[in-house]
């Protein structure tokens, strides 16, 4: 339960519905302040109640998010449980990098995929193309397909999310390291997301450093998306100016020292 001197912050603004309720014993208390604390640089994405009242799926957008740790995921997934008739409450969160990651983990904890989505009335940044929206359902309902290896969020340069995960299907075989690369512009309310292929991490790892040549497309095909549109997707998504790989992957060649606030 909460203590007297820990009462729930005004969380209206964000619809949470939990007024009146407080934490069940055994919920991080820490954990959930933490999180809501700053509630005014959270903007609400998704926000599903289900008919009984009982579960509440959200996700949002943390604003704030890479203001001390340069990288850090923006995305905030939330689940809220409550019990009418005790008036309490558990909270379960986690952060991600692309919204697809954070709906498939809804998706994980029961939510049906319609119910968090983004609704069509949102403002804010869109898909730009077929193969954007193919490729975040395809990793929306991915399950447990995808195993993430790394992942960083650059919002003051290259305005870009880059996601190293292993791909355990096998249509993967022989290239089952998978690269998403999110790009948007903070001019142009729409984004665009690629996907490479690579036989290893290093491999994705040298071409992220270098940026030599188009993102290598994966083999499989997506449905309704046409071969063509991806090959020039994939030649987009080559950019001229090199940029630092993801940290934690060995390197292939001693590395440049990163500039104040890339990744390291």
């Amino acid at each position: 339960m909460n203590h007297p001197e820990h009462d729930l912050p005004d969380l209206s603004a964000l619809d949470f519905r939990l007024d009146g309720y407080t934490l069940a014993g055994g919920s991080d208390e820490y954990l959930f302040h933490a999180l809501t604390t700053n509630h005014d640089c959270l903007a609400p994405l998704v926000t599903h109640h289900t008919d009984d009242g009982r579960h509440s799926y959200l996700i949002l957008h943390d604003t704030a998010a890479t203001w001390d740790i340069p990288g850090s995921p923006q995305l905030l997934a939330m689940m809220l449980t409550r019990d009418p008739g005790n008036r309490t409450f558990h909270f379960d969160a986690e952060r991600h990098p692309l919204i697809s990651l954070a709906q498939r983990w809804l998706i994980a904890r029961r939510a049906a995929p319609d119910a968090v989505r983004v609704p069509p009335e949102r403002t804010g940044a869109r898909p730009a193309d077929a193969l954007t929206i193919a490729l975040e359902e395809q990793m929306m309902t991915s399950g447990t397909r995808y195993d993430i290896v790394e992942h960083y969020t650059d919002d003051c340069t290259e305005y870009e999310t880059s996601v190293l995960v292993h791909d355990t299907d096998p249509s993967s075989a022989g290239r089952p390291y998978r690269l998403f690369l999110e790009t948007w512009s903070p001019d142009i309310p729409t984004y665009t997301l690629r996907e490479g292929a690579f036989p290893t991490s290093e491999a994705a790892w040298e071409w992220m450093e270098n940026r030599e040549g188009p993102l290598p497309a994966p083999r499989t095909s997506i449905p309704g998306v046409l071969a063509r549109p991806r090959a020039e997707a994939a030649r987009a998504a080559t950019r001229r100016s090199p940029q630092p790989p993801p940290a934690g992957l060995p390197p292939a060649k001693p590395p440049t020292p990163p500039s104040p606030g890339r990744r390291r």
